[in-house]
């Protein structure tokens, strides 16, 4: 008989596990979106990286290329983040060499290291580079393909504790792969194209300035735009920083 109640209880038990998902409200079924989950196999500059990715699903049940969002959960055992990625991210390109990918599935991937000679990656959906010379490591996350020429662009993130930032202030509101770094002199050259074979070569300097922190003045650094050489149509021409403005030169 003792038997037979802990029987009954257990078939309770798992039926109730069963019954437990609580169901999407109501006019709210758009967000009853497919899961999947991605793990790195090698720990990445310190991190092991987790992603989860929500897969546009056609009405055939095959996987969309474009996601319709990626978040990336970055943890070392002295910190914690993460990022929510735009669409069209290059782990959308990765998945969608499994078409049939289902609520739940878990991919293990390799991580694709960047040259020896890269600072911005070609392939690796992000990476670890010291961009603003502060000693420290940002974060980038790259934008597949996303700039002129079919050129890569960069998101770049501060990383804090618990939470990384994204750095908007010039030049990394928009970064592409042929970008310079020197960390020698502090300076950042990046080049993008504009319409009618228009080229824009543009020069950051790293220059300190004094500003204050409550009752105390205090140095922070910030990039300034001192250069810039254009090529178009009209022909080659340089602006050169003096002072609060940029002249043209002769």
């Amino acid at each position: 008989m003792r038997r037979l109640l802990f029987i009954i209880i257990g078939l309770l038990s798992l039926a109730a596990c069963k019954t437990d998902k609580t169901p999407v409200p109501q006019d709210f079924e758009c967000f009853n979106q497919p899961r999947v989950f991605i793990k790195y196999k090698q720990p990445i500059n310190g991190y092991t990286v987790k992603a989860m990715w929500l897969p546009y699903v056609a009405q055939d049940g095959t996987t969309g290329e474009t996601g319709i969002t990626t978040l990336l959960h970055f943890k070392n055992a002295d910190n914690e983040f993460s990022i929510n990625l735009e669409a069209k991210h290059i782990i959308d390109t990765l998945c969608y060499h499994y078409p049939n990918l289902k609520d739940g599935d878990v991919l293990y991937w390799d991580y694709a290291q960047k040259g020896s000679n890269e600072v911005l990656p070609n392939y690796a959906p992000f990476s670890f580079y010291d961009v603003d010379f502060d000693g420290e490591e940002e974060l980038l996350i790259t934008d597949y393909q996303s700039g002129s020429y079919s050129n890569n662009t960069y998101k770049v993130y501060k990383i804090h504790e618990y939470y990384a930032e994204l750095m908007t202030g010039e030049p990394f509101d928009y970064l592409e792969t042929s970008a310079k770094f020197d960390s020698i002199n502090k300076r950042i050259i990046t080049t993008s194209t504009g319409g009618q074979g228009s080229i824009y070569i543009y020069t950051y300097q790293l220059k300190e300035y004094e500003t204050m922190y409550g009752d105390r003045p205090t140095t922070i650094s910030k990039f300034e735009l001192v250069k810039a050489d254009i090529i178009d149509d009209k022909g080659h021409r340089v602006y050169l920083r003096k002072g609060d403005k940029l002249e043209l030169e002769d």
